[in-house]
């Protein structure tokens, strides 16, 4: 198979996948979740789950089947004007909006909660500049960063988790109702996919990696998925049982306000303020970094040589456009009515428009590869 760098290995690949998703929204989503589907909001993060596994083994075996260095390289190989003209770029926009989105969200909860006096512009540039940095290196130096990083973060949250539990006494709220309704059911899954939009990094990273057996990939990618849905899911209940569905709908950064009401005295991290900072700032970042990582790498991907200049423009352009979302969205009810109402939906929208027809030419595109192969 082609290659444009050196291959990394199924665990960094999993771990890559893994941050790209749920990573930097986990502290906007349960009040709109609750909001709109009471203490059945468990049900859609089963299907939500459920649907990004699937549609991870769709991108992988897209991803097979072209069998090019970069998902843009296989789109243009595959159907040359419309998947540059008007596949990618549809799938570049929507998912950098979804990203300076949320990165918009992650700075008014930080100025909320512990720098009221400083400006969101200015942390966003921050987050930005450390996510562009580790984001312009080689692909195994990006990954080994992600495998070095994300499992200390993951241990730091579940060992933050497990001093939550003391504040979880009656688990009744977790439990749905005996009514399953259709429309706020749908209506969630519309508003948290953006939790699983991934950006391609699927059938970005799938043909870099040493496989051992053709199933591997599809392993790889679904545990990733797996896992962290399991994250959500565990999340959902910290943040439901404490406050209870009613307080929880009101509560605008709920996961910040539960993570508040720990107090371990001789615990060397104390407070709230620490875990954010040190957990999910390092997430964001990490996030950030993979999405424009993968981003960049298919735009550069188009070129015969990685010339400094060019790489400099398209990064520039990429943190410019997030950077002007952040700068454009007003508040944080717009911002978080944005992304549930429009932003979500449109990249839910764009999987499953696009990804099942490209599966499905992608198939026919390998067979007459292997047809021209033959003698």
């Amino acid at each position: 198979m082609k290659t444009l760098a050196e291959p990394i290995s199924a665990g960094q690949y999993i771990w890559m996948v893994g941050i790209s998703v749920v990573a930097a929204g986990v502290y906007v989503w349960p009040q709109y979740l609750v909001q709109q589907a009471g203490t059945n909001g468990i049900y859609t993060l089963i299907t939500i789950t459920g649907l990004a596994i699937a549609l991870a083994a769709l991108e992988v075996a897209l991803a097979l089947n072209l069998r090019e260095p970069t998902f843009l390289i296989g789109l243009r190989k595959m159907l040359p004007f419309i998947g540059v003209g008007f596949v990618f770029p549809i799938w570049g926009i929507v998912h950098l909006v979804a990203d300076g989105v949320i990165l918009t969200l992650y700075g008014m909860m930080i100025r909320t909660n512990f720098y009221p006096n400083t400006p969101r512009l200015p942390m966003g540039i921050a987050i930005l500049v450390a996510a562009i940095w580790s984001a312009g290196r080689p692909l195994s130096a990006v990954a080994r960063s992600v495998q070095f990083w994300f499992p200390i973060i993951l241990v730091l949250l579940f060992i933050v988790l497990a001093f939550s539990v003391r504040n979880l006494t009656f688990w009744s709220p977790v439990l749905p109702s005996g009514h399953f309704l259709v429309i706020p059911w749908v209506k969630t899954i519309l508003g948290t996919w953006f939790l699983f939009s991934n950006a391609a990094v699927v059938a970005t990273l799938t043909p870099h990696v040493r496989w051992r057996r053709p199933r591997d990939p599809y392993v790889a990618a679904m545990a990733a998925m797996g896992g962290q849905g399991m994250v959500l899911l565990l999340l959902y209940a910290i943040s439901l049982v404490p406050l209870g569905p009613d307080a929880l709908s009101r509560v605008y950064w709920p996961l910040v306000y539960v993570f508040s009401l720990i107090s371990v005295q001789t615990f060397f991290l104390k407070g709230i303020g620490s875990f954010v900072i040190m957990v999910w700032t390092s997430t964001t970042v990490l996030y950030m970094a993979v999405h424009l990582f993968c981003f960049n790498w298919n735009i550069m991907s188009l070129g015969k040589h990685s010339i400094a200049l060019w790489r400099g423009v398209v990064f520039g352009g990429s943190a410019a456009a997030l950077l002007a979302i952040t700068t454009w969205i007003p508040s944080t009810i717009a911002a978080a009515e944005f992304l549930f109402g429009v932003v979500s939906p449109l990249t839910l929208a764009w999987r499953l428009l696009f990804l099942p027809p490209l599966w499905l030419l992608s198939r026919r595109y390998r067979s007459n590869q292997r047809s021209e192969e033959l003698p």
